[in-house]
């Protein structure tokens, strides 16, 4: 007969992995703690209740969120002349505030699906403040239209970063680096000189700090700071296409995030770096070699290295921590690094939105 082994204790299990992982530098220590205090709370919490929360509830949540701000715009759009500016600020305040309320009052014995509830919450809820705060500029602060864009990205960039330190998931991220994105771009379209393609540069310059940021294990997780900050790049680079120098920044930026991608063996990163080179390369080869067969060429040969680089990270899997490993880099020069990009960008920026 066979004897039956007793199964670990899932914290002790988690605790001897979390160890490991800090010791081969894939996780910080902080980080690790905050994980095992995850943990313990949600094994307590099923512990107690003896339930999980269903999908479904989750599910409500969600459409229950996007219905508010659905009846915040129709009733706005129905009823917009006659309800003043009090009431239109009420209108979108109020939902603002309801969004909020219904993230702080989710119970912790939901777990996971009520961080992830709490999450989409507060994202509506600085979309509520942006209108808001386009609305107090337009109506009572009577600011010009270009500035009243800046103000209301400026206000909910200040309101989700508030918000972020209560609720580390994925939509109050992207709150925050959309909200600061846009507060670049704007900002920079008030310079008497300045293009679509300086204000490309500005939201270029948010998206390269971004994912240094990342890279440094600054702002986590990890993967979806590199797709949101990789986003926000490639969005900056599309409208830097027109000018030379724009291209020029366009394509370098594809081919750090390629050499990037295959360095940190890491296939997320080298599909951001696809896109930005399908946006990079046409537009560059199409401006220096018009009507030639050296365009299509080129693009193989581009599409061909990408290949190999994807083999190359596939066939490399996990591979046992070196110093050539995944593990975040060194925070100060991460922060260096994001530091000294928005400071050149900045530069650049003024310089030839006054130009």
């Amino acid at each position: 007969m066979m004897r039956r082994v007793p199964p670990r204790r899932h914290g002790d299990n988690l605790t001897d992995r979390l160890d490991r992982w800090v010791a081969h530098g894939l996780l910080t220590r902080e980080q690790a703690d905050r994980i095992l205090a995850a943990e313990r709370e949600s094994t307590e919490t099923a512990e107690e209740t003896g339930r999980t929360p269903s999908p479904v509830a989750e599910a409500l949540g969600y459409v229950g969120g996007v219905l508010v701000l659905v009846a915040t715009g129709l009733v706005a759009g129905r009823y917009w002349s006659e309800l003043g500016v009090a009431g239109r600020l009420s209108v979108a305040f109020g939902a603002a505030a309801l969004l909020l309320a219904a993230g702080a009052s989710l119970r912790p014995r939901l777990g996971e699906t009520g961080r992830r509830l709490r999450a989409v919450c507060w994202l509506l809820s600085a979309a509520a403040v942006a209108l808001g705060t386009a609305l107090l500029g337009e109506d009572v602060l009577d600011l010009p239209g270009e500035v009243t864009p800046v103000l209301a990205a400026a206000v909910t960039a200040c309101y989700a970063a508030a918000l972020w330190p209560l609720s580390r998931e994925i939509p109050q991220q992207a709150a925050v680096v959309v909200a600061l994105a846009v507060t670049a771009g704007t900002a920079t379209a008030l310079l008497p000189g300045s293009t679509t393609a300086v204000t490309g540069l500005a939201v270029w310059g948010v998206g390269t700090a971004w994912v240094l940021l990342g890279w440094g294990g600054l702002v986590t997780p990890r993967s979806p700071t590199w797709v949101l900050g990789g986003g926000v790049v490639i969005v900056g680079s599309l409208l830097m296409l027109d000018p030379a120098w724009g291209t020029g920044v366009a394509l370098g930026t594809a081919a750090a995030l390629v050499a990037a991608g295959v360095w940190q063996r890491d296939l997320l990163l080298l599909a951001i770096a696809a896109v930005a080179t399908l946006v990079a390369v046409p537009a560059t080869l199409d401006r220096f070699f018009p009507d030639t067969l050296t365009a299509p060429l080129a693009l193989l040969a581009t599409g061909a290295l990408l290949i190999v680089g994807a083999l190359y990270t596939a066939r490399r899997g996990r591979p046992a921590p070196t110093r050539y490993s995944r593990r975040p880099a060194d925070p100060r020069l991460a922060a260096g690094l994001a530091a000294g990009v928005v400071t050149a960008v900045a530069t650049a920026v003024v310089l030839l939105g006054v130009s």
